[in-house]
């Protein structure tokens, strides 16, 4: 089986008559960040130090808590009382994610991505190979993948060094925009997990995009998010991935391998995984969407090798204009 990128978000199926069509959007899912964006915006200059504060980590951990049950209340509401069954995701309101960017090649929507400080968006290596940066643009602040929102030019682009094609290793990029962001309840910075930090097993996480709607299906128009759990790394590895093997040190597992479930697909490459308000992965590759019997997999942020990398490369690039 062919090994499928996960290039820009996430899947919504219904079922009808055994086709899958994409969900009109007559309800979707939001959440209040106002007051986290007018104090990211007052220290904008200073951004990962206001995003470390434990003040603010909560605010982020308490409004990912809102969201996680508004998702499960809203997927299972809509299979107990609709003719609709929303399989896999649930329609979102960029204002309940506002970390999340589209990535766009020539305007054209390839891969996700998530905001990092005013200047850095962070997506996956592979989104970057076949592109140079004056042929790239990211929208934000919209849930339409075609309209909405702001556009921004990309002035770099940076692809981790020691990241690894045939085996997605280190699966991890950089954008630098020309003008920093204005944040705002839509357009606001996620803080990346700790360096070294231990993953668990069996956590909830969110990711989101724009990404198909099945395998081999089309691409959804609004925003999508679901919730998927973490996955041992004992299982993750004898799981049906060992013809593109894992690399635990840059890689970890979400979703299932037993049934199927929420996951990411073609399109999704470089999207967030948020747990517990933290960035914790990004939208890697997989084996096909949502079988069942392969999960998800994506970068692990905890990795020094990344994380060091992308702080790195922020602080150094940042302290000749004193904007991160």
């Amino acid at each position: 089986m062919k090994v499928a990128y996960r290039i820009c978000a996430l899947i919504i199926i219904i079922s009808v008559f055994g086709k899958a069509k994409e969900v009109v959007v007559s309800h979707k899912v939001e959440i209040d960040y106002s007051e986290l964006a007018d104090e990211a915006e007052i220290n904008k200059h200073n951004i990962l130090e206001f995003l470390n504060k434990t003040r603010v980590q909560e605010k982020y951990k308490r409004l990912f808590g809102t969201l996680l049950n508004k998702l499960t209340t809203y997927t299972k509401a809509t299979r107990r009382g609709s003719t609709r069954r929303i399989v896999f995701g649930v329609n979102t309101s960029i204002a309940a994610v506002p970390w999340q960017v589209s990535l766009r090649e020539k305007t054209y929507p390839i891969c996700g991505g998530s905001i990092i400080t005013a200047l850095w968006l962070l997506t996956a290596a592979h989104c970057l190979l076949r592109s140079r940066p004056n042929d790239l643009s990211v929208r934000l602040g919209s849930s339409w993948k075609t309209h909405g929102g702001e556009m921004y030019d990309i002035k770099e682009s940076y692809v981790h060094p020691k990241y690894i094609r045939n085996t997605k290793v280190n699966d991890v990029g950089l954008i630098k925009l020309y003008s920093p962001l204005r944040f705002s309840a839509r357009v606001l910075p996620i803080r990346m997990v700790e360096k070294g930090a231990r993953m668990l097993a069996d956590q909830a996480a969110i990711v989101s995009g724009w990404g198909k709607l099945r395998e081999s299906g089309p691409s959804a128009t609004f925003l999508q998010s679901s919730t998927i759990m973490t996955i041992a790394m004992k299982l993750c590895r004898h799981s049906g991935l060992d013809r593109n093997p894992i690399d635990p040190a840059s890689m970890f597992c979400a979703g299932s391998f037993s049934q199927p479930a929420p996951d990411a697909c073609q399109g999704d490459s470089g999207g967030p995984l948020v747990s517990e308000g933290v960035l914790i992965g990004v939208v890697s590759w997989g084996l096909g969407c949502a079988r069942g019997n392969f999960p998800g997999v994506y970068t692990r942020l905890t990795n020094p090798v990344i994380w060091d990398w992308v702080y790195g490369l922020i602080s150094r690039t940042s302290r000749t204009n004193n904007t991160l």
